[in-house]
């Protein structure tokens, strides 16, 4: 940073040097071409037949020069609406090298100009001198088309310069107050208290936060100072400022990604690991996103998203029922299941008794077969006893105890 500020004011004292030889060169030649004239009038009228001495014609140069000068002063006085006359003379002498430089101090990202002073170097541009004060930059314009940026310095303007613009270095805060954007599903949103931090681009800007130093505590890169003076928006009130350019890329980022998606997306995302927020972070920190800042000279360092609010109640309500017929479908959906494995093992039961049944019967036959000249009448009766039994071990299986049951009173 010194070596560029010592640089710069190398550049800024040999530019003076060059403007005021320039300067001089011009007034010498005014000057002898004034005393040519005046010689030459006085030598032809004496070699003329016209009676008298030619002094009135000695001085008629010197008359025309300085009413050339008046007129030339009144002219630039009315073309730039300047407020004296003789501020204005002493511009046109300090292009002749005679008068003395204005001077104009740059801080705050504005000119320093007091309530009644009507600098120059503001309404007209050089020759003068411009403090440009830390933590500032200006921007000069020349005649031929050229541009040149001056940082942090004492710098000199040739009759050709005129200063185009000033920029605060400082980072900056701003914040939208509400944004309206409509969802992919027709319903409106808006996004309340957006806060943004955002400064004028460096050359060599980390993820982590610019380079600073002591000797460079406001590092700038002169293109993205050309940047934010000519890319910028024009809108019905004109040429709009650099903020609002800043300020048009946040509510475009978020607007564009409200439209691309549903409402539920936005306020209950229902896939887990779904993060509206967080993918609006993504974009901001995206290379387009980069590149649509770095276009206008600008680095944005923080952003809060603020909240989401969906202004019309009847959508709230129907959105509400919609979770609340979900919710009921998917608790019908588990009662079901249970009702139906209820059912299952119930039959799963029954068939086990049934079973077991005919597998006690089968048995009891086995053992009255063996046996010879019983008759039906004694199958039956075994029939019987065995159905008995299995009834009264089913009864002590699926009834409540003795114990458990309560006597009436």
């Amino acid at each position: 940073m010194r070596r560029l500020g010592l640089r710069r004011r190398r550049a800024s004292s040999q530019d003076a040097a060059e403007a005021y030889t320039k300067a001089m060169i011009r007034l010498g030649i005014l000057f002898f071409t004034t005393l040519v004239f005046m010689i030459s009038n006085f030598v032809l009228y004496s070699q003329s037949s016209m009676p008298g001495l030619g002094w009135r014609y000695v001085c008629l140069p010197p008359v025309v020069l300085v009413i050339l000068m008046a007129v030339g002063a009144r002219y630039e006085q009315l073309g730039y609406q300047i407020g004296s006359f003789w501020a204005a003379l002493n511009d046109l002498m300090a292009n002749l090298g005679l008068g003395t430089y204005p001077t104009l101090v740059v801080n705050d990202g504005k000119a320093q100009i007091k309530a009644d002073e009507d600098n120059l170097v503001a309404r007209i541009g050089g020759p003068g001198f411009v403090i440009v004060q830390p933590g500032n930059a200006a921007l000069v314009e020349s005649l031929d088309g050229s541009v040149k940026v001056l940082g942090p310095g004492r710098h000199f303007l040739n009759r050709l310069q005129t200063l185009k613009e000033f920029v605060s270095l400082e980072e900056r805060d701003a914040g939208i107050d509400k944004l309206t954007a409509t969802t992919k599903d027709g319903i409106e949103v808006h996004v309340r208290d957006i806060r943004y931090r955002y400064r004028l681009a460096s050359e060599n800007f980390p993820q982590d936060g610019p380079p600073r130093s002591m000797q460079d505590p406001y590092p700038f890169s002169d293109d993205a100072v050309i940047q934010m003076t000519y890319n910028r928006n024009v809108t019905a009130d004109g040429l709009a400022s650099w903020h609002f350019g800043v300020n048009r890329i946040v509510d475009t980022t978020i607007t564009d990604y409200i439209r691309e998606n549903y409402v539920d997306h936005l306020t209950a995302p229902s896939t887990q690991g779904d993060d509206p927020r967080g993918e609006i972070y993504k974009k901001f920190n995206s290379e387009h996103a980069r590149h649509q800042f770095k276009c206008i000279g600008a680095d944005l360092l923080w952003i809060g998203i603020g909240h989401f609010e969906i202004p019309a109640r009847q959508v709230a309500e129907q959105r509400v029922a919609s979770w609340q017929a979900k919710w009921i479908g998917d608790a019908n959906i588990v009662r079901a299941f249970g009702e139906s494995q209820r059912m299952a093992y119930q039959e799963l039961g029954r068939a086990e008794a049934e079973a077991e049944m005919l597998i006690s019967i089968v048995h009891a036959l086995e053992d009255v077969g063996a046996q010879q000249g019983d008759s039906r009448q004694k199958i039956r009766t075994i029939y019987l006893a065995r159905i008995a039994q299995l009834l009264e071990a089913m009864g002590k299986q699926y009834l409540p105890s003795q114990e458990n049951i309560t006597p009436r009173q």
